[in-house]
């Protein structure tokens, strides 16, 4: 099947935006394993719930890293998904959910299933299209 143009930029937003959903995803679950690790840590020493290392009593600096790149990512992933919705038109609400999927733990995995089953098949009947008129 021929590709073209369209077809090539559809498959590459969808992989970028799969791409930052598994990773987003994963750093958002790290980041919930730090926080309850913070709420285990202080209710066993007393001390207020964010004074307390969380990850780094594990991984040495992950509390300040974790965070961090989190907060990275999820940008990144907005952008990617505003940039994916713009190339496909797909509902408004579904993109917000999408975008706020990112900042619930899990959540960015179930968007992404959503997002790749609506769009594949934009991708293969931009191919088929273009594979019906290069044969005509």
């Amino acid at each position: 099947m021929a590709t073209g143009p369209r077809a090539k930029a559809l498959s590459n937003a969808l992989l970028r935006y799969r791409v930052l959903a598994w990773t987003t995803g994963i750093f958002l679950l790290l980041l919930t394993l730090h926080i309850v690790l913070q709420g285990f840590q202080a209710a066993d020493t007393g001390e207020f719930w964010f004074s307390n290392e969380g990850m780094s009593q594990i991984v040495p600096g992950s509390g300040h890293i974790i965070p961090m790149i989190h907060g990275w990512l999820y940008l990144a992933y907005v952008i990617v998904a505003v940039d994916l919705w713009m190339r496909t038109r797909l509902p408004a609400w579904g993109t917000v959910g999408v975008v706020l999927a990112g900042t619930i733990p899990v959540m960015s995995f179930v968007a992404e299933r959503w997002v790749t089953a609506r769009v594949q098949p934009m991708v293969g009947a931009v191919k088929e299209k273009k594979a019906g008129t290069v044969s005509s």
